[in-house]
C-alpha cells in the first residue's frame, strides 16, 4: 500500500499512472482548463495523449478525462506537447472558439528496416503539429475533440533540422498569429523555430532562433512572456553541463531576457549567459505559461523530470508527478521575473498557528508556511525528515532521511540575503518561495507516514503555519476509476523515447 502522507490535497496529479508536461493551459469563457501528457500503460509503454482537468476557480477541479488520443496516422505514436488559442468569435454562432496545437509523434521505421537501423534524432521519426478544435458543452463545460488537421510535417522545417521539432506555443501579435517550436538542429544544439499565419491554419516559416554558443542539445516547449513592455523567451533545453551552484538536472528550464525594446519576433541570436533558471528544486520541467481573463501571466510547471537517478515511483503508488501550482509572474525592476502562487490559494487556508524559533505542529500534512520577515541564518525543519536552510550566504534543501528523498541530494545556491519564505507542503510535494519569489524550488518529499505535520525553525523571526484544505481528494478518489485504458488497435506497439 502506498504511504498516505504522500498523497496531494491543492496539487494537480493524474488520477493514476503517469503526468508529465502541462499542455494547452487557458481560460475560456470563463473556465480554467489544465490539459496534462497522460501515460495509459506506464510503466511499459510511452503512448502520450492530454488528460485534462477544468476548474472555476484555480481551486476546486473536475476530471475531464483524456479527450485528445492518438487518433490519426500522423499521431498514432504518441499526442505531445502543445498549447491553446481561443478564436474570437470564430465559431459558427458567433461566440469564442478553442483551438488546439500539438505535436503528432510517429516512429516509422523504413519498410525491410529494423527499428534497431535508426537512432530517431535523424532518421527514423516524424514529429507532426497538428491543429483542432475543442468543443465546449455550455451546460457541462466539458470539451470534445473536433477533426485533427496537420499543419506542418517534417519535411516543412528548415533542412538543418534533425526529427525533433515539436511543442508548438502560439499567439497573436501585430494582427498575425505566431508560433514557437522547439528543434534541435542538425550538428546538436537546440533552437527555436519562428512560424506566422494569418487564419491559424496555413503557416509560414520566418527565422530560426539560436544562441551564440551552442546551449543544450534541443530546446523543449518554447513560451514567450511579456510583462511591463519586455520580451522573454522562456525554453526547456536538455543537456546542459552541471555546474556548481545552476543546472543541477539535465533537464533545466529558464528564459532569456530580451533587451529594452527588442521583440521577440526581431530576435535571431540569443545571448545564452543571459538565461535565467525558472526553479532550482529537483522536480521541475516544461513550463508553459499563458495569459487568464484577469490579464495575469501564470505558469504552471510539471513537479517531475526524467532524471533517471530519483525519477522511479515508489513502491505501490499507482500515480506518478503532479504539477506545480499556479504561479503568477511579475517583473522585477532588474528584469528578474519573480513567481509566487496565485492568491486564490489562500481562500484554502484555515486558522493560523504562530509560531517563532522553536516548533509547531500542523493538523493534516498539507500547510502553507510563511516567514515574512528574516535576517541572518537559520533553518524551517519538517518531520526532523526535510529541511529548507539558509547557511553561509546559500539557500537549499536537505534530506535529514534518506529514505525520504528517493534518490535526491542536498542542493542549494548563493544568496547574499535571506528577507523571507513562504513553503507550501502538499503530501509528498514541498514549493519553497524565496525573495519575494525571486528563487524557486519544487521537489518531492516522500516522508515517513504521520498523521500531522511537525515543524522547527532556527530563524529568529515569527512565522504563520495555516493548514490547507484538501480540495482534490473526492475528485481522485471518483476520477481514478473513469481514468481509460487507451484501447488503438495496431498503435501500441512499444516505440522508443
Amino acid at each position: 500500500m502506498p504511504n498516505r502522507s504522500w498523497e496531494v490535497g491543492f496539487h494537480l496529479r493524474s488520477p493514476r499512472n503517469w503526468l508529465n508536461d502541462p499542455n494547452g493551459l487557458c481560460q475560456f469563457e470563463g473556465t480554467y482548463y489544465f490539459f496534462y501528457q497522460y501515460d495509459h500503460d506506464w510503466p511499459t509503454v510511452d503512448q502520450k495523449a492530454w488528460g485534462l482537468f477544468s476548474s472555476p476557480d484555480l481551486l476546486h477541479w473536475t476530471y475531464q478525462g483524456v479527450p485528445l488520443q492518438p487518433s490519426i496516422a500522423e499521431d498514432r505514436h504518441g499526442v505531445f506537447s502543445g498549447s491553446a488559442f481561443v478564436e474570437r468569435g470564430a465559431g459558427d454562432d458567433g461566440r469564442d472558439q478553442l483551438r488546439l496545437y500539438y505535436t503528432g509523434n510517429v516512429v516509422a521505421p523504413v519498410a525491410g528496416h529494423s527499428p534497431k537501423d535508426f537512432d530517431y534524432v535523424y532518421a527514423g521519426r516524424e514529429q507532426n503539429t497538428i491543429t483542432c478544435v475543442a468543443e465546449r458543452d455550455p451546460e457541462t463545460g466539458a470539451l470534445a475533440m473536433g477533426a485533427r488537421q496537420v499543419l506542418l510535417r517534417n519535411t516543412d522545417y528548415p533542412q538543418d533540422c534533425s526529427c525533433h521539432v515539436r511543442d508548438p506555443k502560439v499567439w497573436e501579435q501585430d494582427g498575425k498569429r505566431r508560433m514557437l517550436l522547439g528543434a534541435r538542429h542538425m550538428d546538436t544544439h537546440g533552437m527555436c523555430l519562428l512560424y506566422e499565419s494569418d487564419d491559424g491554419l496555413d503557416w509560414h516559416f520566418s527565422h530560426t532562433i539560436y544562441s551564440d554558443y551552442a546551449f543544450g542539445f534541443v530546446w523543449e516547449c518554447p513560451n514567450i512572456v511579456q510583462l511591463d513592455g519586455r520580451d522573454y523567451l522562456a525554453i526547456s533545453p536538455q543537456g546542459l553541463p552541471r555546474l556548481q551552484d545552476r543546472w543541477f538536472n539535465r533537464w533545466t528550464p529558464g528564459y532569456f531576457e530580451l533587451p529594452e525594446g527588442q521583440r521577440l519576433l526581431d530576435t535571431e541570436v540569443i545571448d545564452e549567459r543571459t538565461f535565467v533558471q525558472w526553479d532550482f528544486g529537483h522536480d521541475f520541467y516544461a513550463p508553459q505559461t499563458f495569459v487568464d481573463d484577469a490579464g495575469r501571466t501564470i505558469l504552471v510547471g510539471w513537479m517531475g523530470t526524467f532524471d533517471d537517478h530519483y525519477s522511479s515511483v515508489p513502491d505501490g503508488l499507482d500515480w506518478w508527478h503532479c504539477m506545480t501550482v499556479p504561479r503568477v509572474l511579475t517583473r522585477r525592476s532588474d528584469g528578474r521575473l519573480l513567481q509566487n502562487p496565485v492568491p486564490e490559494l489562500e481562500a484554502l487556508r484555515g486558522t493560523a498557528t504562530c509560531f517563532d524559533n522553536g516548533g509547531a505542529r500542523i493538523g493534516g500534512r498539507l500547510a502553507d508556511i510563511v516567514l515574512p520577515h528574516l535576517e541572518g541564518e537559520g533553518s524551517l525543519t519538517l518531520d526532523d525528515s526535510f529541511q529548507v536552510f539558509y547557511e553561509g550566504g546559500r539557500l537549499g534543501l536537505r534530506y535529514l532521511d534518506e529514505r525520504g528523498s528517493a534518490g535526491r541530494q542536498d542542493r542549494s545556491i548563493p544568496l547574499d540575503e535571506l528577507r523571507d519564505l513562504r513553503v507550501l507542503v502538499d503530501g509528498s510535494a514541498v514549493e519553497v518561495y524565496a525573495n519575494g519569489g525571486a528563487e524557486v524550488f519544487a521537489s518531492r518529499w516522500f516522508c515517513p507516514e504521520k498523521d500531522d505535520l511537525t515543524l522547527a525553525c532556527s530563524f529568529s523571526a515569527a512565522g504563520s503555519a495555516y493548514p490547507m484544505q484538501n480540495t482534490m481528494v473526492e475528485m481522485y478518489e471518483t476520477a481514478a476509476a473513469k481514468a481509460p485504458d487507451l484501447e488503438l488497435p495496431g498503435w501500441n506497439e512499444t516505440v522508443p523515447h
